[in-house]
């Protein structure tokens, strides 16, 4: 274990943060440290993905079809298989925050879920709205 050197004021509202949400001190902080690398990461990946679409369009083309890997405003890899990107990034840069995208740009994701009862998927779907349990219409 390591000792760190705070002031008093500082030990006393840690203290009262993690008190508050029925924590360890030792919880709060790696929860606290934990959030703060989230928002620098993206805000980093934010900067990465602004630049590389900055890049004139001739430039991007050359990776058309693939997935681009940046890291301070560089291309530091490509490949058409993510997840061999991936790996290869991982691999090179642990846990540092590095932009993998498709290289045309950010890709809209869309999350759909089928509806759970038979007559959700007939308003759903605009059929009729009497629907049998097993999805025939009465």
């Amino acid at each position: 274990m390591t000792t760190l050197l705070v002031s008093e004021d500082l030990v006393q509202t840690i203290e009262h943060e993690a008190n508050l949400r029925g924590i360890t001190v030792e919880d709060f902080l790696f929860r606290a440290v934990t959030r703060e690398r989230t928002i620098s990461d993206r805000k980093k990946i934010e900067l990465e993905q602004e630049w590389w679409q900055s890049l004139p369009l001739r430039e991007r083309a050359k990776y058309e079809g693939e997935y681009v890997a940046v890291h301070d405003r560089k291309l530091v890899d490509h490949d058409t298989d993510r997840l061999a990107l991936y790996r290869r990034v991982r691999n090179s840069y642990g846990s540092i925050a590095v932009l993998i995208m498709p290289a045309e740009g950010p890709q809209d994701i869309v999350i759909r879920t089928w509806p759970q009862r038979p007559e959700q998927a007939a308003i759903s779907l605009g059929w009729p709205q009497s629907v049998d349990r097993h999805g025939g219409v009465t």
